[in-house]
């Protein structure tokens, strides 16, 4: 066997997953839901959920992403449900001091005996955190050095007895946290597309997470963030996200992905994409109803190609998985697309 792919799940922790329509599953983020889908995904063996961090929706119809539960707290919960799989919680710096952080993380990753990870979230939708009183004036500017100042304190509070740290950002005097986390390194994650975002990832993290709407795209931003690696000396492992329209055949698939086109949420999409767009200029081919990229519409063996290519192609160590209904999306995942994973050798 050669290289395999690490598979996971990207937990629907708001509400509709990553399909902004009106007529694709409409479902509300409940710590049972994604208790189910976790513990579907270890059944068939995948290796790891991700759970995002998300304080604000997108309005529309659809009212995307208005009700998500919090990742922290929910990784936390998963962690007597399933007893295998990683559990990679999200974290937004600017909202938390770095060393209350560090005692939550350390003690979700006593809870889940050694399997937490942490995904850095260093910016996103502005709206967000502003509505808390708790975004910084010009922050995009500075969010990387904000975020590896926070980063080095929650390390260092992780693996030394005291840490006295005088920042631009963070004063810390004579301060402790015990105990300690289970692992000894505890993997940080970090979704970027930036330059400054990789080398960000190249220096302090263990993983990174990125889209791309095209093979041409993940592959370019494999490709870098490998290269930044090797100059920084720092084995990084890449990951990405699949959204499957999955079905058994591709000619069902497609009349799946057609439905849900026919019922794009306009208002939700243009507030996503601040696009500004009005109903009659939106463009079903620019896919931009899928949140995170374009999706992959067929049935198995389509599923299953598109994963070796990222793989074999693109260099991808990890792929985040997405569906229209995460529960029948898995089942048939685990029934028809990972025997033939197997079989081509790509996962154990």
């Amino acid at each position: 066997m050669g290289r395999t792919i690490e598979l996971g799940v990207f937990l629907p922790v708001a509400n509709n997953g990553w399909i902004i329509s009106k007529t694709s599953p409409q479902y509300l983020p409940t710590f049972a839901l994604n208790r189910n889908i976790s513990k579907l995904a270890e059944l068939i063996g995948l290796d790891y959920v991700f759970s995002m961090a998300k304080w604000r929706g997108f309005g529309g119809a659809t009212n995307f992403w208005k009700y998500s539960i919090e990742s922290m707290m929910t990784m936390a919960g998963l962690a007597a449900e399933v007893h295998r799989v990683r559990l990679i919680a999200s974290v937004a710096p600017v909202l938390i001091h770095p060393a209350i952080f560090a005692k939550m993380a350390a003690t979700a990753d006593d809870i889940t005996g050694g399997r937490l990870g942490i995904n850095i979230v260093s910016a996103g939708n502005s709206g967000e955190y502003t509505q808390m009183g708790l975004y910084p004036e010009n922050f995009e500017a500075f969010r990387y050095d904000y975020t590896e100042e926070w980063l080095e304190i929650v390390k260092r509070l992780w693996t030394e007895d005291s840490v006295t740290f005088n920042g631009r950002h963070f004063t810390l005097d004579d301060c402790e946290s015990f105990p300690k986390p289970v692992q000894p390194t505890i993997p940080i994650v970090c979704a970027t597309a930036s330059e400054r975002g990789y080398r960000f990832v190249a220096e302090h993290c263990t993983d990174v997470f990125f889209g791309g709407a095209t093979v041409e795209v993940q592959k370019e931003r494999g490709h870098r963030i490998r290269e930044l690696s090797a100059t920084y000396g720092r084995p990084i492992k890449s990951h990405t996200q699949l959204i499957l329209i999955l079905a058994e055949s591709d000619a069902e698939a497609q009349r799946m992905f057609d439905r849900y086109v026919e019922g794009a949420d306009i208002e939700a999409i243009q507030q996503v994409w601040h696009t500004g767009a009005g109903e009659k200029s939106y463009d079903p081919k620019s896919l931009r109803l899928f949140y995170g990229g374009a999706p992959v519409v067929g049935g198995p063996e389509k599923a299953a190609d598109k994963i070796e290519q990222l793989l074999v192609d693109c260099e991808i160590d990890g792929i985040l998985l997405c569906f229209p209904d995460f529960i029948e999306g898995l089942e048939l995942f685990g029934a028809g697309v990972m025997p033939i994973l197997r079989k081509r050798g790509l996962v154990p």
